[in-house]
């Protein structure tokens, strides 16, 4: 307490103390304030006294998250509320592409060569004949 109160370093004036933070208990209770789930039980910085924790809730629904410390020797009880909304997760949405395929463009060049060739060549026996 003497750095809270008595403005000394937060390692002691002698810089041999270490500070540690407090257990934090943090629940959650439902619209109707009853115990849904006690979701952990952190222990805070020391220096600042903040502290945070991940959770996934398990159902939808409007949720009340207290942080609540009991209290010790050097401080007494504190808590506070937050409230939160868990909706449903989206709807995944398809990214995959369609695939595109080609037609065989190779069998129409080989058939419009070939056409073209005896095409060429009816040409070329009409013309013959009209000589003989």
């Amino acid at each position: 307490m003497e750095y809270l109160y008595g403005q000394q370093p937060l390692d002691g004036m002698y810089h041999n103390k270490t500070i540690t933070g407090v257990p934090i208990s943090i629940d959650a209770f439902d619209e109707n304030n009853t115990l849904i789930q006690h979701i952990a039980t952190v222990t805070s910085d020391g220096a600042t006294g903040t502290f945070g924790y991940s959770w996934t809730p398990t159902t939808t629904g409007m949720y009340k998250i207290t942080a609540s410390f009991a209290g010790d020797e050097s401080y007494g009880s504190s808590w506070a509320q937050a409230y939160a909304t868990v909706n449903a997760a989206p709807t995944p949405v398809d990214t995959t592409q369609p695939t595109i395929t080609f037609p065989p463009y190779e069998m129409y060049i080989i058939g419009v060569g070939i056409a073209i060739i005896l095409a060429v060549a009816i040409v070329g026996v009409l013309i013959l004949r009209k000589r003989a």
